[in-house]
């Protein structure tokens, strides 16, 4: 990675002319520093004029520092030889600053001092300006240093990245075998006694398999579209149960194009269908709403069946739609404090809960 200047490296949105303009402010702000001392006692100008010159000569010197920083970015990773190449070049670019500076000091009259007029303040000047060229070659050090590390950081947040998408994407894989396992196994009970019936499950288990396809890609789909999902595997779960098995779905119009994880309903609401209602010989109600709180879309699914076993550690729990889902959640949204919550409702059955940050398609 190379240098190319102190305000290019601090400043990128900037053109070249800018960055050059802020190398030069900022040599001027540091000559204007030095140069305090004399305004205070009394503005003494040939001394406050010496300084900014002083400094501006290091401003035209400057495109000289990077250039060698730019041929050293070979010894990246080798700090002492490129320290010790720059230690090198000190003294000439010391010697040589001396010089731009007596150049640009010498229609000045009044500076006496000047090099060029008294040979014996070339040691003076020399020893400022090797001084300074270490200041120089330690800023420049920390800054590649800093932009290493910072490239570095970034390099593992895309790692970081790339590891948590291959994982959700693991958990989708799970989750869709498990789904179609569980679905085929209810046709499968159908297909003898009532193949009309069976039929129907097959068409809508192949729609709900093209939508998900048609979503694989995305970890995030508009609520809309998840609530169609759900609808084709409701609409298996009817044929199958008929009338012993009641949905209700209340989601304000205002939602429906929240964000939320494709296939995030169906497995929460397959288990409270499989293990909450189907084990009742009535079977019961499922409840899906969506609502906003403090900022989040919070999904809930509410079931009154059998409801979770007495003794039951609800944060251990086992079953693959609800650890999957858990993490899931966890890993899309670890800004969430609890992106999900299960329980047992007093009135029997169990309340799922799921939260997500409220955004919208398109936003």
């Amino acid at each position: 990675m190379s240098t190319t200047s102190f305000g290019m490296a601090l400043a990128p949105g900037f053109s070249r002319p800018q960055k050059a303009v802020l190398v030069f402010l900022g040599w001027t702000f540091i000559g204007l520093l030095m140069a305090v001392p004399h305004v205070l006692v009394g503005f003494d100008w040939p001394n406050v004029i010496n300084k900014l010159i002083e400094y501006w000569a290091w401003a035209l010197l400057t495109p000289a520092f990077l250039y060698v920083d730019r041929k050293l970015t070979r010894y990246d990773g080798k700090p002492l030889v490129r320290v010790g190449i720059f230690l090198l070049l000190s003294a000439p670019f010391s010697l040589l600053h001396v010089y731009v500076t007596a150049i640009l000091l010498y229609p000045d009259p009044q500076i006496w001092w000047n090099p060029l007029r008294t040979p014996e303040f070339v040691t003076y000047y020399f020893l400022g300006g090797w001084l300074m060229s270490f200041a120089i070659i330690g800023m420049l050090e920390a800054l590649r240093y800093y932009r290493s590390s910072l490239a570095g950081q970034m390099a593992l947040e895309r790692v970081e990245k790339r590891l948590l998408e291959s994982h959700l994407n693991t958990l989708r894989m799970q989750l869709e075998p498990h789904f179609l396992f569980n679905a085929l196994n209810a046709i499968s009970s159908e297909v003898t006694s009532n193949p009309e019936l069976a039929r129907d499950m097959i068409e809508d288990l192949g729609a709900l398999l093209r939508l998900s396809l048609d979503y694989k890609d995305n970890q995030e789909i508009p609520l809309s579209q998840e609530l169609i999902l759900l609808e084709h595997y409701l609409a298996i779960q009817r044929v199958r149960f008929g009338d012993r098995i009641r949905t209700e779905i209340e989601v304000e119009s205002d939602l429906m194009n929240a964000q939320v994880p494709c296939m995030l309903l169906q497995p929460i609401v397959e288990n409270a269908i499989r293990h909450g209602l189907g084990k009742r010989m009535l079977g019961g109600s499922v409840m899906i709403s969506a609502a906003r709180t403090d900022g989040c879309l919070e999904l809930r699914v509410v079931d009154d069946g059998v409801g979770l076993a007495r003794g039951c550690d609800v944060e251990a729990a086992k079953g693959l739609g609800v650890r999957t889902t858990r993490e899931r959640l966890t890993g899309l949204y670890p800004e969430i404090a609890n992106p999900f919550d299960i329980k047992s409702r007093a009135e029997g059955g169990v309340e799922v809960t799921m939260r997500v940050p409220l955004r919208f398609s398109g936003a």
